[in-house]
């Protein structure tokens, strides 16, 4: 096609209005699809890309291998609500207040069990963008006032529940879900996982101009460890119940993906979406019998095996097949799409202006661009540190290969992931300096949060974590026949 032609489409495109369709870079270009598909408790373990022996999982293998699989990913909370709050603004849930499981006790103001409503969501941000934008699945980052839908904070469309688990056979007399605002009037499909597939294809081969962008956010393989009967067949090898039941579940989610990429193909967009999947947080080892080996820990906890993640970049032509290990963040899901899309994200790291608010109290960014590291244009790595905190339950801080823990239940931790990747040697009373240094920083970076946690867990919780710190997790992966229990838990204090 000739450039001048070209280059006038763009101009009477803009003149229009369709200027955000097209990207600064290329302005004959259409902008990519979008499509963020998050697992809920998913061991790091859990794939066979991963190395697990017990679950096979071919279409996600086939993205692992077809784009970037991401050996060092985390994300910013330990459990669900705050990592889903951090990945949807690209700001670390301590900075607004945000960091344990969605709660409200009574002191708490109504807008603010929930994200902040001055928070910009990231499909606000694409929505201005020209995108047509969904959410699929679990929601559970408010529902207190009506500003807190997802239909109010950038979503067209909306299927799904608001809270934070949901059964897997649903009835409509006893289901949560919503579409949009209203509950279902059938059920379209006998299992969740398929119905929220199912939803999931329909809005990804609709007909429309505009370029997408889907959160498919499954609740699989979070509890109630419930499962289709042909998927329990093809692990009845498996011989602990419980393990069997988490393996069936992860089975069909991976036959589900299969289905939605095939749709994607079959609808001409493969080529032009870039697919990113992630786990929200680390398996749940002794609820889900989740494996995150070769990580010690489990969702709940500071350790690797609670903050580290399955993470796969797949946009075909745009990211080269290759395994990236420097550390990454789920926090960077927002910039780097914004960016994809056309878009100029905040600045990390700086402070941005926000009306209502001092200067010196600006909101600050924590999400980077990813792709040109990704794509091997960048040699270093794109965060200095990462940081965790949860309020009355630790904090903790990774800078290079060095990473302090700091529970609440147990004196602090340093332990370096280069030589010690299960985390089973102390190195602090060798190394006091480095953990000096490390506390430093984790002090400095608490000191430039915005707020205190709005809310916390039940006191109850406070055993439970302290149990989890105590767990003998198993660091290597178990064989297809395990007969060893490994996910058994230390009891209960009374």
């Amino acid at each position: 096609m000739p450039k001048p032609f070209v280059a006038a489409v763009a101009v009477w495109l803009a003149l229009v209005g369709f200027a955000p369709f097209l990207p600064a870079q290329d302005p004959a270009r259409r902008p990519p699809n979008l499509l963020l598909i998050v697992a809920d408790d998913m061991g790091y373990g859990d794939l066979s890309c991963q190395g697990s022996l017990q679950i096979a999982t071919p279409n996600l293998d086939r993205l692992a291998a077809d784009g970037v699989r991401c050996t060092a990913a985390y994300v910013s909370g330990p459990v669900c609500a705050p990592s889903r709050a951090g990945l949807l603004t690209g700001r670390h849930g301590c900075r607004f207040g945000f960091e344990h499981n969605l709660s409200h006790p009574e002191h708490v103001v109504d807008a603010f069990a929930g994200i902040p409503l001055d928070e910009p969501l990231l499909p606000e941000r694409l929505h201005e963008l020209g995108y047509r934008t969904g959410l699929v699945g679990k929601w559970h980052l408010g529902a207190s006032v009506p500003e807190h839908h997802p239909l109010a904070r950038g979503f067209e469309t909306f299927f799904g529940m608001l809270g934070g688990h949901h059964g897997y056979w649903p009835t409509l007399e006893q289901n949560q879900l919503l579409r949009g605002h209203e509950p279902p009037t059938a059920i379209r499909v006998p299992y969740l996982t398929d119905w929220f597939t199912r939803e999931a294809i329909d809005f990804v081969t609709a007909e429309d101009a505009r370029p997408w962008f889907l959160y498919l956010a499954y609740n699989t393989p979070h509890t109630p460890l419930q499962a289709r009967p042909d998927d329990l067949a093809a692990c009845a090898h498996i011989q602990n119940e419980a393990r069997r039941k988490y393996c069936a579940m992860q089975r069909c989610l991976d036959r589900a993906i299969g289905e939605l990429m095939a749709a994607l193909a079959g609808a001409g967009q493969r080529e032009n979406t870039l697919v990113v999947f992630l786990s929200d947080n680390g398996g749940s080892v002794e609820a889900s019998h989740a494996i995150n080996a070769p990580l010690r820990g489990s969702k709940g906890t500071f350790l690797e095996g609670g903050v580290r993640v399955p993470m796969l970049w797949c946009w075909p032509g745009q990211l080269a097949p290759r395994v990236y290990d420097q550390p990454v963040s789920a926090l960077d899901v927002m910039a780097t799409f914004v960016t994809a899309a056309g878009g100029k994200p905040p600045t990390a790291g700086v402070r941005q202006a926000r009306a209502g608010r001092p200067a010196r109290r600006g909101p600050i960014y924590d999400s980077v661009d990813l792709l040109p590291f990704l794509a091997g244009r960048m040699a270093t790595a794109p965060h200095e540190a990462l940081f965790w905190r949860m309020g009355l339950r630790g904090s903790a801080v990774r800078v290079g290969d060095w990473k302090l823990v700091r529970p609440n239940s147990q004196l602090p931790q340093l332990y370096d992931l280069a030589n010690d990747l299960g985390e089973r040697d102390d190195r602090i009373a060798a190394e006091p300096a480095i953990a000096a240094d490390l506390l430093r920083r984790l002090n400095a970076w608490e000191a430039s949060l915005e707020r205190n946690p709005i809310f916390v867990s039940d006191p109850v919780w406070s055993d439970y974590n302290r149990r989890l710190y105590e767990m003998d997790y198993a660091l290597t992966q178990p064989l297809p026949d395990e007969p060893r229990d490994l996910w058994r838990m230390p009891p209960a204090r009374r």
